[in-house]
Order: C-alpha cells, then sequence, then structure tokens
C-alpha cells in the first residue's frame, strides 16, 4: 500500500514513533532522477545534483540484480510526505534524514557497519538518522544487512534487525505503536515483533512485501517453536 494513503487514515499523533527509511533519489538513473518528485533531486542546478548517480549494468550474486529494480522507487519523498509523517506521529527518526529539509536536531543516530573499512571502500561505512528526540547524539556498531546470521538479502537497503532492536530498546517501551512507511526488507518489524510493540509497515513494491512477509512468517515460527520447547 501507498504509505501516503495509509497516514491519512490515522488520526493525529497515533502513532508513538515513526522509524522511517525512505528512499532519497540516489540511487536511479540520471534520466530518472531528472523526474524525481518535488524537483530537489537530479534537476539541474538543484540543491541535490552532487548526489546523483549513474547506475551501470553490474552482475554476480553480490549484487542480485538491484540496480534496474531501485530504479523504479528510488524517489525522493515530497515535503507532503513529512508533513504526514509529523502530523500522524509523536517522535521521528528518519534514516538518511542528512539528505532531507528537517530542522536542526542535537540527537543523531550514527550507524557504524562493523564489516566495512572506513576508508578505501566505495560504500559508506556508516549511515544518518535525524530523530526529534532532545537528546544526545548515539553512535550504534553493527554488521551490515545479513553479514553474521547468514540471511540472504533481498533488498539494497537492507538493515540488520539487531538495529531496529537497539533503536526499540532506547526509543520505545511495550506497547507503543511503532509506523514505518517503507518496510522494505521487514528488518523494523521482527525487531518491533520481537519487542513486543504495536507495529504497522506499508511497502508499495509488490515483490519486496511479498519476500518480508515470507521472512517474518519464518522468524516467527523459529520463535514459538523455541517458546514451545520451553514448556
Amino acid at each position: 500500500m501507498d504509505c501516503m494513503k495509509a497516514m491519512k487514515e490515522f488520526p493525529s499523533n497515533f502513532f508513538d514513533l515513526a522509524v522511517v527509511d525512505p528512499p532519497y533519489g540516489g540511487g536511479a538513473t540520471d534520466t530518472y532522477l531528472h523526474g524525481a518528485i518535488d524537483g530537489r533531486f537530479g534537476n539541474k542546478g538543484s540543491m541535490f545534483e552532487k548526489y546523483r548517480q549513474i547506475k551501470v549494468a553490474r552482475t554476480g550474486a553480490g549484487h542480485n540484480n538491484y540496480d534496474n529494480k531501485i530504479s523504479e522507487w528510488d524517489i525522493a519523498p515530497s515535503k507532503e510526505y513529512f508533513d504526514e509523517l509529523f502530523r500522524v506521529s509523536k517522535e521521528q527518526i528518519i534514516w538518511g534524514g542528512n539528505y532531507f529539509d528537517l530542522p536542526p536536531t542535537r540527537c543523531f543516530i550514527i550507524w557504524r557497519k562493523l564489516n566495512i573499512p572506513i576508508e578505501g571502500f566505495s560504500m559508506s561505512p556508516v549511515e544518518y538518522a535525524w530523530t526529534s528526540y532532545n537528546d544526545n547524539a548515539k553512535l550504534y556498531e553493527a554488521f551490515s544487512s545479513s553479514v553474521g546470521n547468514m540471511e540472504k538479502r533481498f533488498h539494497p537497503t537492507q538493515k540488520p534487525v539487531a538495529l531496529y532492536a537497539w533503536i526499540f530498546k532506547n526509543y520505545a517501551e511495550s506497547g507503543c505503536k511503532i509506523l514505518d512507511t517503507h518496510l522494505g526488507s521487514g528488518s523494523s518489524r521482527i525487531a518491533a515483533y520481537d519487542a513486543g510493540l504495536d507495529f504497522w509497515g506499508y511497502e508499495i513494491d509488490k515483490t519486496y512485501f511479498d519476500l518480508q512477509e515470507e521472512r517474518f512468517e519464518r522468524h516467527a515460527s523459529q520463535i514459538n517453536l523455541f517458546l514451545d520447547g520451553d514448556d
């Protein structure tokens, strides 16, 4: 479901916390970016033009043919998205917040990817999240995607469950209502399930939605088997 349609169904401040990872328009092709929403990404002379990337055909198990699919959804959200997000949620954690026009904050989160060198590597060794909290900045260190747990990665921006588990441990309590507008691989959903949180997640791409459904069902089944074994 389109998260914009979904958010309009909720009253103001319905969610205690929104933890979101929206696309910022950096992974699509040059042609696709030129028509990005709001004109903030890709258009000649825009403040974000320097983030444009030209995608080339790549093969191999490490890439999993992500590039063509990325161009289908990698469009930066409009101002209306952020207006709705701030309306329906009391607090927000926004991955990639450095790419968006958000208010200053003293509490940002840095995720340090332990399996990526600080220098001399094409991928970024850290990711940044903007938060609405009036608190000290935080650093969390964890391996990226499926490294360390042997789980197959199927989404190009897939984040580890452990990262979301850490976020919920520090910024949520049991029973809190959580929103993820860009569900992707479903890592946030799994972490929220384990933490006993009420979770709403939306994903507009059917392929990713179906894959995260399968992933969640596998996880929930394993947890239930473990609990049954303790009886």
